[in-house]
């Protein structure tokens, strides 16, 4: 079993990333103010069966701040390119959702599945509440601190199902607290996509698995309800008693779901291809 970690240079840039394991490529994308430490609880358990990589995207965690233009989308096929991983099923959690999503639109053939857990979606049109708490932050962090605002948004309602549970929300407050801040103070310079996602959901043509906590706030259950209803393979699991950040909240759950939804990847490339490479991925 593979083993390593550390920085690629990107376009001017230092990204972290860790990649374990051998087989089918799976690639983890972590949401807004976190980092790679929110797969903990899959990313050992996934890479005895995958090989699997996580990174911190610009801006986040171990990754450098962004210091002039740059693509989400471009970091990631980089990514992909450096460590000889050609193609992977991307597993998106809130704003890494959004990415995965956009990534599957950009470079289809770099794709073999998505899993998109309390996906958010460029262009669809959130609630007033929904962007105002967002933009609340911004305006502490610029008037008060980061500091203040970090101490904010563990209040935010995304994080209120698994603020009950202290044992879980500790490496919550772990991974805000060592938030940058960056995208509060600056203006973040990446390429945005366009046109917005929502608008070429259709296009999507590899297989889809959407998982949403039963808690999840209105806005993102929404988005679900887009999702599955424009892309074509789409499956749609809700889990019960869990908000947010539902591979944390209901890790065995979510585990099982997405190692059957890998399985059945992989059943679909024996499908496809000889017997002797349909052998080569059930190994």
């Amino acid at each position: 079993m593979g083993s390593d970690a550390g920085f690629l240079d990107i376009d001017g840039a230092r990204i972290y990333y860790e990649d374990r394991g051998a087989g089918d490529g799976v690639i983890m994308i972590h949401g807004f103010a976190m980092d790679t430490r929110i797969f903990d609880m899959q990313f050992e358990r996934f890479a005895e069966r995958f090989r699997v990589v996580r990174y911190d995207l610009r801006g986040f965690g171990k990754s450098d701040l962004p210091t002039g233009q740059y693509s989400t989308l471009d970091d990631l096929r980089i990514m992909m390119d450096r460590l000889g991983l050609e193609k992977a099923c991307i597993i998106g959690l809130s704003l890494g959702g959004s990415l995965a999503v956009e990534f599957a639109l950009t470079c289809p053939e770099r794709v073999s599945g998505l899993v998109l857990a309390g996906s958010t979606l460029r262009g669809y049109p959130y609630s007033d509440a929904y962007v105002q708490e967002f933009l609340y932050y911004r305006k502490l962090a610029r008037r008060q601190g980061i500091a203040v605002a970090q101490t904010e948004m563990l209040g935010n309602p995304l994080l209120r199902s698994i603020a009950k549970k202290p044992e879980l929300f500790v490496h919550v407050k772990a991974m805000i607290r060592d938030y940058s801040g960056f995208h509060w103070l600056r203006h973040d310079p990446h390429r945005v996509f366009y046109p917005p996602a929502i608008e070429r959901l259709g296009e999507i043509a590899c297989p889809v698995q959407i998982i949403m906590g039963q808690h999840d706030v209105d806005d993102l259950r929404g988005v679900a309800r887009r999702l599955v209803r424009e892309i074509v393979h789409a499956r749609y699991t809700v889990l019960p008693g869990v908000g947010h950040i539902v591979n944390m909240e209901a890790p065995e759950r979510f585990s099982e779901i997405v190692l059957d939804f890998l399985d059945s990847l992989a059943a679909r490339v024996c499908d496809d291809d000889s017997p002797s490479a349909c052998a080569a991925v059930r190994q």
